[in-house]
């Protein structure tokens, strides 16, 4: 193993999926680590506002009313990392480091080593002979870019990230915010700390996640087509400064203090490697790609591409034919890339600031990922994690449907732009999620919840249009009215389920 670092640095607060959870716990093993040393993540919660000076009572709310069913975490990577390393060491790794890959020199064909020279901490440059080399180099992508094989999506997904660590960030769950402010006591009997909270805006999201060693990691992505950060001397003040101007992120970060030299930018989020493997290499994790983060599933691809990659090293080390395994996964890694991106988000920043279409799309998202991904992975792992996701014609019918429904959303958006009716649903609802999402038929109701929201956008935008005026939206109600609403609800239809009678708000 050539690790560049002689210690690994700061990197972004990373938050898991869940099939990014399982590989982690199931295939790792990790679970002991992860329990003692890492956070609990409690799923996603999205804070919407129509002005910088809406109270945080009136921000509308979408997220679960309930803690996750399955493990997922918000790493600290400082710590993360280096377990992981010490792991491979204690399995047999050899391990070099700080040294640096100076250059490679790929065997074409025939049974010659290949050989990688490499600078170590004393400068003096070694070479390495090798039978097999894994690139997981991470977003340095060094094969791809060595083989000319690195592509990004460029203009279909121009997005930007800037991100930092923050201290003293008041929580939300803390005494000072619920008794600031009491709607935090009600309605949601999970943790919000714990959760991964999305501050959404048009073209924007920003992240914040919570970190064991009690900081705070907060950034935002944005698509350059409709959004630029504001004004500052740097990115540290711009990012703090973008956060304190959402009523909930001025909550928890009014008085918050960046962490110093712990800002990062990334231009052109989205990459990926053409081809996984060819001759007697290939690529794994980050180093194959990567899209958006949004989801927090990057994790997954990490996932599915190392274990695959083990699986066929297995068979090259056994002298079995391997020519099958390597086309599938040249052949379905940019296939399941390009599907992922179209179902889930080219063009979603186009809606993502309006309340009510992306918790529609947070719905349907999130279903069909629990009914198909997570499902698979967690009943059928040694099959499943050789695959990539949207595999199969059942997987394909899948991918076209979000693809549909995602490309509709974006559409209603631009109407609703338009004429003046973006955001009507920003203030004074809570969107909520009945029961925890999990790989179950409840997976399904919600995304019939989630249908039930997109086919009642599309109504109104066809009555809107035959009448070419704007249609207004329902006065916003307050947090009170929609509980009240809901126990009447509850009341009136005794007999169902209680997921059932809670519904999505």
């Amino acid at each position: 193993v050539i690790e560049r670092l002689s210690e690994f640095n700061r990197k972004v607060g990373e938050s898991t999926s869940e099939v990014g959870g399982c590989f982690i716990t199931r295939v790792l093993h990790m679970t002991g680590h992860l329990s003692a040393r890492q956070y609990q993540k409690h799923g996603l919660r999205l804070w919407f506002t129509r002005s910088a000076d809406t109270p945080v009572e009136e921000c509308t709310e979408a997220g679960p009313k309930f803690q996750a069913r399955l493990p997922t975490f918000q790493l600290d990577r400082s710590t993360f990392d280096p377990h992981l390393l010490s792991e491979a060491a204690k399995l047999g790794c050899e391990i070099q480091r700080p040294a640096t890959v100076k250059k490679l020199h790929l065997v074409e064909e025939g049974d010659a080593p290949h050989r990688v020279e490499v600078r170590g901490a004393d400068g003096e440059v070694r070479t390495i002979s090798a039978r097999w080399i894994v690139d997981a180099s991470g977003k340095a992508t060094v094969l791809a870019r060595t083989l000319g094989m690195r592509r990004e999506l460029g203009d279909e997904h121009p997005t930007s990230s800037v991100w930092c660590r923050f201290r003293n960030v008041n929580d939300l769950d803390s005494h000072a915010s619920r008794s600031a402010h009491m709607n935090l006591r009600k309605t949601i009997f999970a943790a919000r700390t714990a959760a991964t909270n999305h501050l959404m805006g048009d073209g924007w999201w920003c992240w914040i996640i919570p970190l064991s060693d009690g900081t705070f990691s907060a950034g935002i992505v944005w698509d350059r087509r409709f959004f630029d950060l504001p004004e500052g001397k740097n990115f540290t003040e711009r990012l703090h400064r973008h956060l304190r101007s959402h009523p909930i992120g001025r909550l928890m970060f009014d008085e918050a203090e960046p962490v110093e030299k712990d800002t990062f930018y990334y231009k052109g989020l989205s990459y990926q490697s053409e081809k996984m493997t060819g001759h007697r290499w290939i690529i794994a994790g980050d180093a194959m790609g990567f899209i958006d983060p949004l989801y927090s599933q990057g994790l997954d691809y990490c996932g599915h591409t190392v274990y695959a990659a083990v699986e066929l090293l297995k068979k090259a080390f056994r002298d079995e034919c391997i020519a099958d395994t390597a086309n599938y996964l040249n052949t379905a890694y940019p296939k399941s890339y390009r599907q992922w991106f179209e179902a889930l988000y080219k063009d979603k920043y186009e809606y993502m600031g309006d309340a009510e279409l992306m918790f529609a799309a947070f719905l349907m998202d999130l279903s069909c990922y629990f009914i198909g991904p997570v499902r698979l992975v967690y009943t059928d792992p040694e099959y499943e994690w050789t695959r990539m996701p949207y595999d199969g014609p059942i997987g394909e019918a899948f991918a076209r449907g979000m693809a549909f429904y995602n490309r509709r959303l974006g559409a209603i958006a631009r109407s609703r732009k338009a004429r003046g009716a973006f955001g009507r649903v920003n203030t004074g609802r809570v969107f909520l999620v009945p029961g925890s999402f999990s790989p179950s038929p409840g997976a399904l109701r919600q995304l019939f919840c989630g249908i039930r929201i997109w086919i009642g956008a599309e109504i109104r935008e066809i009555v809107a249009k035959l009448f070419r005026s704007t249609v207004p939206a329902p006065e916003p109600e307050t947090r009170q009215q929609t509980q009240d609403q809901q126990g009447q609800q509850q009341d009136a239809a005794p007999g169902q389920p209680a997921e059932a009678r809670e519904g999505a708000v």
